[in-house]
């Protein structure tokens, strides 16, 4: 069994929000792969059904973003999903260009205290999926990271990432596969 957990903020006031961009991709590709509606339990939302033949559950959990770890980790526990192999967690990334991905298997929080919560919960072994948000008005230091990432995508953006998310949709079989380096090859071009 895989776990896909994307990180964001619960509430309507956080939809579109850079911060918010693991949840938008767990949505995507819930939508993509029909799965069943999502269920509360794990102080999250959970839905689990099957990607080519892999049980798979996604997962967006209900605390805010620096308390994403307990969660993940009574998911986890839950579904007996060995972590090191078997979790991935989307997130946004500011040392990220816009829309380039990065997969890590293991590793510190590089400054992103959702997934520093997480490590403090279950070890630094799992697999992160970032997504980068860095953009000319963070890099020119318009505005402070805090509020950067609680800011919505412009409408520019918003039209490069309909495109990205049918990107995911159409190689997301290669994570399930374990092909990291094919699956960043097409995404980011």
């Amino acid at each position: 069994m895989i776990i896909l957990s994307g990180l964001g903020n619960p509430g309507k006031e956080y939809n579109g929000t850079r911060h918010n961009i693991g949840f938008d991709l767990i949505n995507c590709l819930h939508r993509h792969y029909n799965f069943p509606e999502f269920r509360k339990k794990f102080d999250g939302l959970f839905s689990k059904s099957e990607i080519l033949g892999q049980e798979v559950v996604m997962f967006k959990p209900e605390k805010f973003m620096n308390l994403s770890g307990k969660p993940i980790r009574a998911i986890s526990q839950f579904f007996k999903v060995n972590c090191k192999r078997n979790l991935y967690v989307l997130h946004d990334d500011l040392d990220l260009a816009f829309l380039k991905i990065r997969i890590k298997e293991a590793g510190g929080h590089g400054g992103h205290n959702g997934i520093k919560d997480i490590i403090n919960n279950i070890g630094n072994e799992f697999h992160r999926v970032k997504i980068g948000i860095k953009n000319n008005i963070l890099i020119e230091n318009k505005i402070s990271s805090s509020d950067f990432v609680l800011s919505k995508f412009s409408a520019s953006e918003k039209q490069n990432i309909k495109k990205f998310k049918k990107k995911i949709q159409d190689h997301f079989y290669l994570i399930l596969n374990r092909n990291f380096s094919l699956f960043i090859n097409n995404l980011n071009i």
